[in-house]
């Protein structure tokens, strides 16, 4: 059994694939196995991981979506810990020996969550330094509400049994679907977040698709849904912590929405997290959201 699953999501990126793969064959560590999930893929990307032979598992659905496309790894993995990775991002040699040293360090925490270095060229990431190990404990994700560190898919490592015991990711296509799953995972024991060295390079791409905001809108609306049903760990005695992590995801949101010329989005997302936003509260969103909107919004029509 390996320590570590790397679970792979990929949809029409043979060409990043590669990239991607050769930053996971370069890790110091070795104690893991590779499987890559083609999304229905229509661009070769079959053709590139055959060349790979028995040093990746290749798992191929029709198209959909990210989602699912990881729940399919995590059916097939059989590590102790499930490590996600993008396939157009990269990682650097000591990406898994940094997450390996803080589960061991903590005890075998049910997450660990590393940092991200963004970059548009791959020339930024030799900048990347491999700094000592720092992290922060906390006794769950929920204790974390208070801190305000960057949370993405991208640099999680997850206890199989975690991630099994609270099924995976939503099928649903939406973005922040990673959100969803930490959500779930709220109450699981032991959090850990690794803010130096970082351990992913995660690229930048250019502009926002009309889908991808739509999809945005609808991740934030999703969680909102799921947590009016009671669909997150913690009960009433956690809700103050899970809103002000979801409230956080809405406001960066709708300012985005905005900011990309869709307000209608916006407001929609502001109508209904208006009760969630008076139980935490938030006045200074509440009442300074709609007028900043409709001034960013004019601004953007003279333009």
């Amino acid at each position: 059994m390996p320590f570590f699953s790397i679970v792979i999501p990929t949809y029409n990126r043979a060409g990043l694939l590669e990239e991607t793969l050769a930053t996971v064959f370069a890790q110091e560590l070795t104690d893991y196995e590779v499987l890559v999930v083609d999304d229905g893929s229509t661009d070769g990307t079959g053709a590139v991981l055959a060349r790979y032979g028995g040093r990746v598992r290749a798992l191929r659905q029709e198209n959909q979506g990210q989602g699912a496309a990881r729940n399919l790894g995590i059916q097939h993995a059989t590590g102790q810990y499930v490590v996600f990775l993008d396939s157009d991002d990269l990682w650097f040699p000591w990406t898994l020996s940094t997450y390996r040293q803080a589960i061991e360090m903590y005890g075998g925490p049910s997450v660990v969550m590393g940092t991200a270095a963004a970059f548009r060229s791959t020339e930024e990431l030799a900048r990347v330094q491999h700094e000592p190990l720092r992290t922060h404990a906390f006794a769950d994700y929920f204790a974390t509400a208070g801190e305000s560190f960057v949370r993405t898919a991208c640099v999680l490592a997850v206890r199989m049994e975690a991630l099994r015991r609270v099924g995976g990711f939503t099928t649903v296509r939406i973005l922040s679907e990673d959100h969803d799953l930490l959500y779930r995972l709220g109450t699981e024991p032991g959090f850990v977040w690794v803010e130096a060295p970082r351990v992913v390079g995660y690229r930048q791409h250019e502009g926002s698709s009309s889908r991808e905001l739509e999809r945005g809108h609808a991740g934030l609306a999703y969680q909102l849904e799921q947590e009016q049903l009671g669909r997150y760990p913690g009960g009433v005695e956690r809700r103050r912590e899970r809103l002000t992590l979801i409230l956080h995801g809405v406001r960066h949101v709708t300012q985005w929405l905005v900011g990309r010329g869709r307000p209608e989005l916006a407001l929609d997302l502001y109508r209904r997290s208006l009760r969630a936003h008076l139980l935490v509260p938030r006045w200074r969103y509440m009442l300074g959201f709609p007028p900043w909107m409709v001034v960013s919004t004019l601004r953007q029509r003279r333009r």
